[in-house]
């Protein structure tokens, strides 16, 4: 483990990020975190966090760039199984909730026109490989290699579809206060029509890479499934009100 006074979490989209993106707000103060969800001027918004001596914990949207690489962090992610991840984003996008969203799923109405959309195609590989460019990383024939490499960096990996187990994982390593699962921001329960070899399509390295991740990093979370999570005490006058709101009830 690298310095685990310098968390890195990428959050690669729609894999369970934003949940523990909230348990990460719990268990790190305000000026002791830093959110990038901005691509402009990425590296050197990653090189001031990485440092600043106040700074615990860097977490957004952003793929493991050469900055973190290169840096002493403890380096954390999610990984999601890739098909099911797709139909989330798709579905995601699909409900414009802001400009962006709106833009980018102009003339989109299904998941084969998704497929045409760069966002849509191997977003885990993308973040693994470091690319930000992501014209340039679909042109790469080399990045499912490169983001298999980049497996050597990571510090502790968890899965979406053992969310319990490695909130309790990265609990036990970073010695957070606060464990208990949530979830949020699931997009809901729209099914989308469209052949399994649709979504295969976008994910054609993202598949093979989910099944090395899984065989390099699911094993270590076996010890910790069905763990209680951590709940941290409320604040002391909280409790006090409540020893006496419960004391005066008894008479």
């Amino acid at each position: 483990m690298r310095n685990p006074k310098k968390l890195v979490f990428i959050h690669i989209p729609k894999t369970a990020g934003t949940s523990l993106r909230l348990l990460l707000e719990s268990n790190y103060k305000e000026t002791e975190r830093r959110a990038i969800y901005s691509h402009q001027d990425l590296d050197e918004q990653l090189a001031s966090a990485l440092n600043d001596p106040k700074v615990k914990c860097i977490y957004g949207h952003f793929p493991l760039r050469p900055v973190i690489a290169e840096s002493n962090a403890t380096v954390v992610t999610l990984f999601r199984e890739p098909i099911a991840r797709s139909m989330s984003h798709y579905n995601h996008y699909s409900k414009r909730m802001n400009e962006k969203h709106a833009q980018l799923m102009e003339g989109i109405d299904s998941p084969e026109d998704f497929t045409k959309l760069v966002q849509s195609n191997n977003r885990q590989t993308a973040f693994m490989s470091g690319y930000l460019n992501q014209k340039e990383f679909l042109e790469d024939k080399d990045v499912l290699e490169k983001a298999l490499a980049n497996f050597d960096r990571l510090d502790a990996v968890g899965f979406t579809e053992h969310y319990a187990a490695s909130i309790a994982y990265f609990g036990e390593q970073f010695g957070w206060k606060n464990t208990l699962v949530e979830h949020h921001n699931s997009g809901g329960k729209k099914k989308e029509v469209a052949s399994k070899a649709v979504w295969e399509s976008m994910n054609e390295y993202d598949l093979p890479l989910y099944d090395q991740a899984i065989e390099r990093f699911a094993g270590i979370l076996k010890g910790y499934e069905g763990r209680a999570p951590r709940v941290p005490k409320p604040p002391l006058l909280k409790r006090v009100k409540g020893y006496l709101r419960a004391l005066s009830s008894k008479f």
